[in-house]
């Protein structure tokens, strides 16, 4: 079975970079995707994370080209925000940043724990595993 794994947005803000700035973890992680060995999970909050950003520097066309390829691949799943990802925050006893928490709720979503982040909360208050490159 593929290993699945949940993106946050600081992983997309890499990919307009040039490839020379792409942290390693990155770079193998997006080989993994390309191999087949890795499918990655989208929240689409991320996606909208990265088009503020995108947004500001006058490359939303670049952004319009990623996402196509996304959904053409099949090893990126694309999720979106629903009542499913509501009912398990229902579930947290806290309130959190409403992004960090949506993004950590799709692992639960889809029965991983794994996300590539560099907030450590993933880690101390979601108790996912934690891949970052800082």
């Amino acid at each position: 079975m593929v290993e699945k794994a949940v993106i946050d947005a600081q992983v997309l803000f890499y990919f307009h970079y040039t490839y020379e700035k792409v942290p390693l973890l990155l770079r193998e992680l997006k080989q993994k995707v390309i191999n087949r060995e890795l499918t990655v999970i989208i929240p689409t909050i991320a996606i909208s994370e990265l088009l503020w950003k995108m947004r500001k520097i006058g490359k939303v066309s670049v952004l319009k080209e990623a996402i196509k390829r996304w959904e053409e691949s099949e090893n990126v799943i694309i999720d979106n925000f629903d009542l499913e990802t509501v009912k398990l925050m229902l579930e947290n006893k806290e309130s959190h940043e409403l992004h960090d928490e949506i993004i950590a709720m799709t692992c639960k979503k889809y029965n991983t724990n794994i996300i590539y982040a560099t907030d450590k909360k993933f880690k101390e208050v979601f108790h996912l595993i934690l891949r970052s490159w800082k």
